[in-house]
């Protein structure tokens, strides 16, 4: 098995990407070629290698180098088949040269971790099933807005509002035109 069949993706998000070596990519000599190959991909800022834990970590800009084209690149580095093309620059066409092998995902059923985020189906989210009138979203979102707005603002309140109301008339009135507001949209239309 290659070693680049080994490599697990521990940990993926925006700009971030913490991949699981195998443990001869972590020697001394391997880690630094490794490290050395994906440094100056453009895109990338910081390759860091944990050989006693078997981790890389790369850090990239993804408007220059998608996630995609770095796994692409460290698969190419991991195998051994020379130089990758990866963010722009141009693939080199070699006869001897070989198709990067697909990553596995942390369950090891051996998607391939390219082709492995798809979006979801338009309408398979909990609120498409479940029957909400748009004032039904409304008024909970009001009642949120307030209680978050009563909860941001209780220290001032209670220290600050209510021992100096004078000072504090433009809070004061601020609070009950909202309370004004949050009682006439709940009055029946009739």
């Amino acid at each position: 098995m290659t070693p680049g069949t080994e490599i697990t993706v521990r940990y993926r998000a925006s700009g971030h990407a913490r991949f699981e070596l195998p443990l001869a990519l972590c020697q001394t000599a391997e880690g630094a070629r490794l490290t050395a190959a994906l440094t100056p991909i453009e895109g990338v800022y910081r390759v860091d290698l944990y050989p006693r834990q078997r981790k890389l970590s790369v850090r990239f800009i993804e408007s220059i180098c998608s996630f995609q084209n770095l796994s692409e690149a460290l698969l190419t580095v991991a195998s051994g088949t020379g130089e990758h093309s990866c963010c722009g620059s141009e693939a080199t066409d070699k006869p001897g040269k070989v198709a990067p092998l697909p990553l596995r995902d942390r369950t090891g059923t051996g998607l391939s971790l390219l082709n492995r985020r798809q979006p979801a189906p338009a309408g398979t989210g909990l609120l498409a099933r479940i029957p909400v009138k748009e004032t039904t979203v409304v008024e909970f979102l009001n009642d949120v807005l307030v209680l978050f707005l009563i909860k941001l603002h209780w220290h001032m309140i209670t220290q600050h509002w209510l021992r100096e109301p004078w000072r504090y008339r433009y809070e004061w009135m601020a609070a009950i035109y909202m309370i004004y507001l949050l009682v006439r949209s709940r009055r029946p239309k009739s």
